[in-house]
């Protein structure tokens, strides 16, 4: 294969190496000297020279930034003609070369730094994207005001915009924890990118204030933010304003950034694009290795109809996910709580039969004594039935409780599902070996409840 455009071969020859699976890490803390030729990326075919002192950019992150913009603006069918606004876009300009590359977007980023001013210039004719990417410097503390007042009237689609996250040198020396393992890139940046008056939190804020006075300059504010914490308060502040809103969450390797965007216009973007759901959090399963039942063929198919005859028993719905040679994937919901006191029903059931056989002795006994010898046998048959009811009532009693509860006032029967138990059912063959595995996902019984359904399966398993 032919070398990319901007290969520089001495770079690969001496600092390149290839992992097992293909990927080429590029080794930034050996990387030193002046002005760098040293961030490739084969994907966009980018160049930049990056002053030693600057912020080296991790372009899967930023990527992800650029792909929810996408996102939201095909959510209010903008797809044409996209104008962007990069705020501090740094000495790379990497969000709008990105944008430019990928999407052919105009885009303007602005700047207060001059030496990053002058480099994302640079970087921009470097990579002859000119015509579609403009850089301004800001001289001003504002972060978009001054752009408008000077009677710009470009209307921009969005805005982005990755804040410095640290409000001082002591709050970015003090932010990672001894005990963490040291980070896999060489640390870079000035302080000019890194520390704002106030932190993340209070440039996040003026930004907001400022989106304000701008209302329809921008169709939708977007920015990054580094901190949980600080993305907390954000969606309290815009909450409290009633200003329309959603986020995201950005998880790239190690690192872990939110998105957060706001309109003025008549979007409804939290229904749009809605915040992405939070991972479930995954519970150890509980293993069962599962025996061979005589005169039985032990295979996972045998296994799997037994299995479900235990389910249907307990009225425990049951649906397929997967099944995949001889694995299988069920989602299982238990709505009743069918399988707990079975010894005590079993118990009162025994004692049921027992009475009936005693009932059905003395309706065949032959009665020749005198009239108290059939008061006596009265008052016994009328005891059995007393005993025979209070059991009946008892188990009858258990069933209405296992029943879904219903609304008096529905005119229809309709059951109110809330499941005790939810949980992933894996059935697994392992050379010689077939194991099942159950997994909670949620349910008002706990972990406790899905130990118990385990428990009825081992107890029935014959």
């Amino acid at each position: 294969m032919a070398a990319p455009p901007y290969y520089n071969a001495d770079i690969e020859n001496t600092l390149l190496k290839i992992r097992l699976y293909g990927s080429v890490p590029l080794p930034f803390p050996e990387w030193g000297g002046g002005d760098r030729l040293n961030y490739y990326y084969y994907f966009f075919v980018f160049i930049f020279y990056i002053p030693e002192d600057r912020l080296v950019p991790t372009l899967p992150l930023r990527l992800n930034y650029i792909l929810w913009i996408e996102d939201l603006l095909n959510a209010i069918e903008k797809i044409n003609n996209i104008w962007g606004l990069d705020i501090g876009t740094g000495a790379c300009a990497v969000y709008p070369l990105l944008a430019a590359r990928k999407n052919k977007w105009h885009m303007i980023g602005t700047e207060t730094d001059d030496i990053s001013f002058q480099k994302a210039e640079e970087n921009v004719k470097r990579n002859h994207l000119q015509d579609l990417i403009e850089v301004r410097k800001n001289l001003t503390s504002s972060v978009i005001e001054q752009l408008f007042e000077d009677e710009f009237k470009q209307v921009f689609d969005f805005s982005m915009c990755n804040p410095p996250f640290y409000s001082s040198v002591q709050e970015l020396c003090e932010s990672r924890s001894p005990a963490r393992l040291p980070p896999k890139n060489g640390f870079t940046g000035s302080p000019q990118e890194l520390i704002t008056e106030g932190g993340e939190l209070q440039f996040c804020r003026k930004y907001l204030k400022e989106s304000k006075i701008y209302k329809d300059k921008v169709l939708i504010y977007t920015t990054m933010v580094g901190h949980k914490y600080n993305l907390k308060e954000l969606l309290q502040d815009l909450k409290l304003e009633g200003i329309t809103h959603t986020y995201t969450e950005f998880c790239q390797g190690r690192v872990t950034r939110w998105g957060l965007a706001w309109t003025y216009q008549d979007f409804d973007i939290f229904q749009l694009v809605p915040p992405r759901d939070q991972p479930r959090k995954k519970h150890a399963p509980i293993v069962y290795l599962l025996p061979q039942i005589p005169n039985i063929p032990y295979n996972v198919d045998n296994v799997i109809n037994k299995l479900i005859i235990i389910l249907n028993t307990l009225n425990i719905y049951h649906k397929v996910l997967n099944k995949r040679g001889n694995n299988i994937i069920l989602d299982v919901t238990a709505t009743t709580n069918t399988w707990s006191n079975q010894r005590r029903k079993r118990r009162l059931m025994k004692k049921l039969e027992t009475n009936d056989c005693k009932k059905t002795k003395i309706d065949h006994t032959e009665y020749t004594t005198s009239s108290t010898e059939d008061s006596n046998s009265n008052e016994t048959l009328n005891e059995t039935n007393h005993f025979e009811k209070s059991i009946h009532a008892t188990l009858k009693d258990e069933d209405n409780d296992l029943k879904p509860h219903t609304s008096s006032n529905d005119k229809e029967t309709v059951p109110v599902i809330e499941p005790i138990v939810h949980a992933i059912l894996k059935v697994l063959k392992k050379e010689n070996d077939i194991l099942m595995e159950m997994e909670y996902l949620d349910g008002s019984a706990g972990k406790e409840g899905l130990h118990q359904i385990v428990q009825y399966i081992k107890n029935n398993w014959k």
